[in-house]
């Protein structure tokens, strides 16, 4: 099975860098666990149809996947109730 890249933009890391670390290493392993399991979270609807989610309580990550391209890239890394989905 193929993997794919991860693409952790800056914004996406100074998410990070505000989470407290326990929760931080459980995100971390969510986003490396998507470079071999790229559809593992839920579709979004509407005009973020091209995106999915993953929860890692409290928090969401929000991707795209480029299949052409076999990448990852990480949109955002916030709480639950915060994302902006811009």
């Amino acid at each position: 099975m193929a993997s794919y890249l991860i693409d952790l933009p800056k914004s996406a890391k100074k998410s990070l860098a505000k989470i407290p670390l326990s929760k931080c290493l459980r995100i971390k392993q969510a986003i490396d666990r998507l470079a071999f399991e790229p559809y593992l979270g839920d579709k979004m609807q509407g005009e973020y149809a091209d995106r999915r989610k993953i929860r890692v309580w409290p928090y969401r990550i929000v991707y795209k996947i480029l299949e052409q391209k076999k990448i990852i890239e990480i949109m955002e890394v916030e709480r639950r109730g915060n994302v902006s989905y811009d």
